[in-house]
């Protein structure tokens, strides 16, 4: 087929185009060029702007005189500019036509029209000495006078709590524990009074550091006591507890904090296919290494369909599986040790104070998790990674020591190191 047109065609687009073939429809709404094309807007009469115009200034009407006042009071002049640019810039008729109420949780509870402080957006700022009637007439307060002024303000919001005096006679329980915390929140009010840090003779000054403002904290946010909020702070206080978990930590009589501190690592992660009747099922497989780097190294495996059980499996798994390996003055192994698995061998090598790991990585982090500190090995044959870590743990775990080979023997070993050296490594 032939691309080429002819050259009247670029030189008169206004010939007209040559019909299309009409295309079978196979359903019996009008196909979309055919369709009335609606707007995304409603059209508004002229009749109606004029009420559309009414309806806007009559709720959103402009700030007369004393609104002004009452804003100069609680916001500077360049906030009180910076409001009304906000407000000159978005229409009213917009917001009569295309404005929607909120109905969410997070609903302020009044319209947002800067004439009032809400303590959840609204902070008030803090006030400094020299907001004072008097800048040079108040000092620090001495241990006497602190005490006074501590036990003054205490008995002031204690009086603000129970406002009907408090109670007299025997109380109960509830009504102790009741009391107590009102004292202690009298108390620790009091201490955090600006006027049981200082002291003035002038009652102005006084009276001036009774202002929140002068405070060295403000006041919490308020708490949204909904249902929704509660069972949101809920989840977020309480951990979901797993059932592998909890057994877990049951069978090894240890706390949340005892596993937090254990070293854990995923070393071999692949996928594995399972042929069924039904077909092949796919799952992921995970050896996991666990240790507390001083002494204590376990091995786990896991296989699932979904990764994050997988994972968790060969966690606990590897946790749950730990032993203790025998450490010669806490950083190398009791002489060379050699361990097959399969077609792979492993040989481990004890060294000197410093000389460090020098292992392959699978290795290196078997011996960190453990906490060896001057290994070597080498893997000669088959360096298959499930059989190198397994072998490795192998090795570690069955160690000879030269008590035990000696007491076979019928002899007594003694260490030179420790004996003549008092242990020392270095």
């Amino acid at each position: 087929m032939s691309v080429c047109r002819p050259i009247r065609c670029l030189l008169n687009p206004s010939l007209p185009k040559p019909p299309s073939t009409p295309k079978r429809t196979f359903h019996a709404s009008a196909s979309k060029a055919a369709r009335r094309r609606r707007p995304h807007y409603p059209s508004i009469k002229a009749a109606d702007l004029k009420l559309l115009n009414q309806t806007a200034e009559e709720k959103y009407p402009k700030y007369d005189t004393s609104e002004t006042t009452l804003l100069s009071k609680r916001y500077t002049p360049a906030q009180i500019a910076a409001i009304k640019a906000a407000e000159s810039a978005i229409d009213t008729k917009d917001l009569v036509t295309q404005a929607q109420r909120r109905s969410d949780p997070w609903l302020l509870p009044y319209e947002d029209d800067m004439s009032l402080m809400d303590p959840v957006t609204d902070h008030a700022p803090k006030l400094t000495a020299k907001d004072l009637p008097y800048n040079h007439g108040f000092r620090e307060a001495n241990e006497v006078e602190q005490t006074y002024a501590i036990s003054k303000i205490a008995t002031e919001n204690m009086a603000k709590l129970y406002p009907n005096g408090t109670p007299e006679g025997e109380m109960n329980e509830q009504e102790a524990r009741r009391y107590e915390e009102a004292l202690e929140i009298a108390m620790t009010q009091a201490a955090l009074d600006p006027r049981a840090i200082y002291h003035s003779k002038k009652n102005e000054v006084v009276n001036a550091l009774a202002d929140p403002r002068f405070s060295t904290i403000l006041p919490d946010l308020p708490r949204l006591e909904n249902r929704m909020a509660k069972q949101t702070r809920r989840i977020a206080a309480q951990e979901e507890e797993d059932p592998r978990q909890k057994r877990l930590l049951q069978y090894m009589d240890w706390t949340k904090d005892d596993v937090k501190k254990i070293r854990v690592k995923t070393l071999v992660v692949h996928g594995v296919t399972n042929q069924t009747r039904m077909g092949k099922i796919r799952s992921m497989y995970y050896l996991t290494i666990a240790g507390n780097m001083d002494g204590l190294l376990g091995v786990g495996e896991g296989k699932s369909v979904e990764p994050d059980e997988g994972r968790k499996q060969s966690t606990m798994a590897a946790i749950r599986n730990m032993r203790p390996i025998p450490r010669y003055e806490g950083r190398t192994t009791y002489g060379n040790l050699e361990q097959k698995v399969g077609a792979t061998k492993v040989q481990l090598f004890s060294r000197p104070p410093g000389f460090g790991l020098r292992t392959q990585h699978l290795i290196f982090e078997m011996a960190r998790a453990a906490g060896l500190q001057d290994l070597a090995a080498r893997t000669p044959r088959s360096r298959n990674k499930m059989n190198v870590i397994k072998a490795t743990w192998e090795a570690l775990c069955n160690q000879k020591l030269p008590d035990e080979i000696a007491r076979a023997r019928g002899k007594k070993l003694v260490d030179v190191r420790k004996v003549y050296y008092g242990g020392s490594i270095y």
